[in-house]
C-alpha cells in the first residue's frame, strides 16, 4: 500500500493530532525533559540539576507521573529563585512581569516567553512547512495538539483556536477550521498543563475531554504526527475514548487512525500496521514510516473539501447559530419564507456574494439591521450602499422615521433624500405631549439616573428612557445605555413586542439625532432653520468627519440563505 492509498480511503478530510516532535522539528524547541533541564539549570547552575530533580521525584509509582512531578519541584525552586530575584532567572520582559502580577506562576510565564522566542521556521524545512501550510487551506479539517507554541496559529490562516479543557469542554465546536491545544498556549500562561496538579486536573476531566473530542474521532480520519507511538499522553487519551465505546465502535475507530513514526534516514515510506492493547481492548491502527514529512503532505494534497475550510467552518457556525437563535448572523441572509407560493422542496442554499443591486440589497437589510448598525457598527455594508439602496424603500416602510443622521455623517455621497427626512429638531422625536406625560414617572432624574435605577426592569428603563427631555441626556452616557442593551442581547429588537420596540427605536433615534445630527457646522443650523421657516431653497449639508472607509473584512462574501 502506497500513500496516496491511504489518503484514499479517507472519507472527509483528515484532523492531525500533533504532538512535540513536529515542533522540535521545525522550530528547533526541545522535548519535555529537555525544557525542565534548560530551567533546572537556571537554578543550580549545575549540569547535573535535572537529574537532581530526577533523582528527587523517584517515589512516583508510575512512569508517567515522573515528569509532571519533576516539574512541580522545579517549579517551586524556580519561583522562589524568582521572587528573590536570583541572578540570570527573571527575564526583563514585560509581557512576563504582566503575567506574574496577574498571578500566573513565574515559572509558567518564563516557559512561555522562552518558548516564543525559539520560534522560528529552521530555514532547512522552510519548504516542508509552506507545503503543510498549503494543505491547511483545502486538505486538513483540523488539528489536536499538546504543544504549547503556536506553530499552527501562525501557519494555518482562518483557523479557530480553543486553548485548554475548560474551553474545548464548555465550547461549541464545529469540527472543521479549528485547532484544540489541550495542554495549553504561550499565550495563556496560566493554561500550560506541565506539573503534577495540572496533570491531576488534566486526568480528573480527561472523560469530559474525551466526550467532547469523540465526534472528532468517529467522524474524521485522525493522523497522529510527532509523537512516540508509546507516548503516555496519547495513551490516556486513548484510553478515556475507548473506554467509552462499545466494540463495533472501536473496529469503525481504528479504521479512520493513522500513526506517523519518525525515522532519520529512512529512505521513502513504508506503510504497515499496528496493535496496541487499550483497556484491554486491541486496537488498530495504519502506521506510516518516514522521515520526509513532505512526502505526506504531498499524499495528502490530493484529498481536497470542497471549499476552502475556513469558509465551511464559518458557514457551519453561521447555521449552527441560526438554529439555535431563529436571528441570522451578519454575514447570513435569510429571505421570508412566509409566502405561500414558495414550494419548500424549491428552497435554495447560496454561498457566496450577496446581490448589491437596487433590488438585491434592498432586500437585504431590515430596519432592526438598520437601527442596530447605529450602535454596534455591524452593517456589512458601506454607509453609501446603505443610503442609496436601502433607505428610500426602507424609510417609506417606516412612515419615514428612520434613524439617518449615522449613515450621512459617515457617508461620503449626497442623499438629498435622507437629508430632506432628516429630523432636524429634538421635538420631531419626542413631542412635548409624550415629554410632558411622563414626566411624573421621570421626575427630576438625569438618562443615567433613570438607568442605574431602573435598568432591572428593562422595559420599563427604555420606556422611560425614550420619553425624555433633551437637556437631561448626555449623549456619551445614552450611548454607553444603548452599548450595554446591545451587548446583552445584541438582537434584542427582535424579541421585543411592538411597544417596547418602538421605545427602543425612539430611543436609538434620539441617539443618531444628538450624537450625529448636531454636529453640523453654522451653515447647516441656518439651512435647517430656513427649512423649517418655509425657506424654499434646498438644506445644505457639509460633513463633520472623515468619510467611513469599508474595512477590510467587510469584503468577506458573506453566506446567503435563499
Amino acid at each position: 500500500m502506497t500513500l496516496q492509498e491511504v489518503v484514499a480511503r479517507f472519507n472527509t478530510t483528515p484532523f492531525l493530532f500533533a504532538g512535540s516532535g513536529i515542533t522540535r522539528r521545525y522550530y528547533g524547541l526541545p522535548d519535555w525533559v529537555g525544557l525542565l533541564t534548560y530551567f533546572a539549570e537556571k537554578i543550580k547552575k549545575d549540569p547535573f540539576a535535572y537529574r537532581f530533580y530526577e533523582n528527587k521525584a523517584s517515589e512516583a509509582e508510575h512512569t508517567e507521573e515522573k515528569l509532571p512531578l519533576v516539574a512541580s519541584y522545579i517549579e517551586k525552586d524556580f519561583n522562589d529563585a524568582w521572587f528573590n530575584n536570583g541572578e540570570g532567572i527573571r527575564s526583563d520582559s514585560e509581557k512576563v512581569h504582566s503575567a506574574v502580577s496577574a498571578g500566573v506562576s513565574p515559572f509558567k510565564a518564563e516557559i512561555s516567553e522562552y518558548i516564543a522566542s525559539l520560534s522560528t521556521v529552521d530555514p532547512a524545512y522552510e519548504e516542508e512547512v509552506e507545503k503543510l501550510r498549503n494543505i491547511a487551506k483545502d486538505n486538513l479539517s483540523g488539528v489536536i495538539t499538546t504543544n504549547y507554541d503556536c506553530f499552527f496559529e501562525n501557519i494555518f490562516e482562518g483557523y479557530k483556536t480553543f486553548v485548554g479543557q475548560d474551553e474545548l469542554v464548555f465550547s461549541q465546536l464545529q469540527g472543521i477550521a479549528e485547532i484544540y491545544k489541550i495542554h495549553g498556549s504561550v499565550q495563556n500562561p496560566e493554561s500550560i498543563v506541565i506539573n503534577k496538579a495540572d496533570y491531576q486536573k488534566f486526568h480528573d476531566k480527561g472523560k469530559y475531554l474525551a466526550a467532547k473530542l469523540m465526534t472528532i474521532f468517529m467522524e474524521y480520519p485522525i493522523i497522529f504526527i510527532g509523537y512516540s507511538i508509546s507516548d503516555s499522553d496519547i495513551q490516556a487519551i486513548l484510553s478515556d475514548v475507548v473506554e467509552c465505546l462499545p466494540l463495533d465502535k472501536i473496529e469503525t475507530l481504528q479504521k479512520r487512525f493513522v500513526f506517523v513514526e519518525y525515522k532519520p534516514d529512512f529512505v521513502g515510506s513504508e506503510i504497515t500496521s499496528h496493535s496496541m492493547i487499550i483497556r484491554s481492548k486491541l486496537l488498530e491502527m495504519t502506521k506510516i514510516t518516514l522521515s520526509d514529512f513532505s512526502l505526506l503532505y504531498d499524499a495528502l494534497s490530493v484529498k481536497k473539501a470542497a471549499l476552502p475550510v475556513k469558509l465551511l467552518r464559518r458557514f457551519k457556525d453561521e447555521l449552527y447559530t441560526f438554529a439555535l437563535t431563529q436571528q441570522p448572523g451578519p454575514t447570513m441572509q435569510v429571505a421570508s419564507l412566509e409566502d405561500g407560493r414558495i414550494d419548500e422542496n424549491m428552497l435554495a442554499l447560496s454561498i457566496g456574494l450577496a446581490t448589491t443591486g437596487v433590488y438585491g440589497l434592498a432586500r437585504a437589510v431590515n430596519s432592526e439591521q438598520w437601527y442596530r448598525n447605529i450602535i454596534l457598527h455591524d452593517s456589512l455594508y458601506s454607509c453609501e450602499q446603505l443610503l442609496e439602496f436601502v433607505y428610500p424603500e426602507l424609510a417609506k416602510q417606516n412612515s419615514w422615521k428612520l434613524p439617518v443622521w449615522y449613515y450621512i455623517s459617515k457617508s461620503n455621497m449626497k442623499s438629498e433624500l435622507a437629508e430632506e427626512k432628516a429630523p432636524h429638531l429634538y421635538t420631531e422625536i419626542v413631542t412635548e405631549s409624550t415629554i410632558k406625560r411622563n414626566h411624573s414617572a421621570i421626575g427630576e432624574r438625569t438618562a443615567w439616573e433613570v438607568w442605574t435605577q431602573e435598568k432591572d426592569n428593562l422595559m420599563k428603563a427604555i420606556r422611560l428612557l425614550g420619553c425624555m427631555s433633551e437637556e437631561k441626556i448626555d449623549v456619551t452616557q445614552y450611548r454607553s445605555i444603548l452599548e450595554a442593551i446591545f451587548t446583552e442581547n445584541n438582537n434584542i429588537l427582535s424579541s421585543l413586542d411592538s411597544p417596547n420596540r418602538s421605545n427602543l427605536h425612539r430611543m436609538i433615534r434620539i441617539y443618531d439625532f444628538l450624537e450625529y445630527g448636531q454636529k453640523k457646522d453654522p451653515v447647516i443650523q441656518a439651512s435647517a432653520s430656513r427649512h423649517h421657516h418655509g425657506d424654499p431653497g434646498q438644506l445644505e449639508y457639509r460633513q463633520h468627519s472623515i468619510c467611513k472607509q469599508t474595512p477590510a473584512w467587510m469584503h468577506y462574501k458573506p453566506i446567503s440563505i435563499i
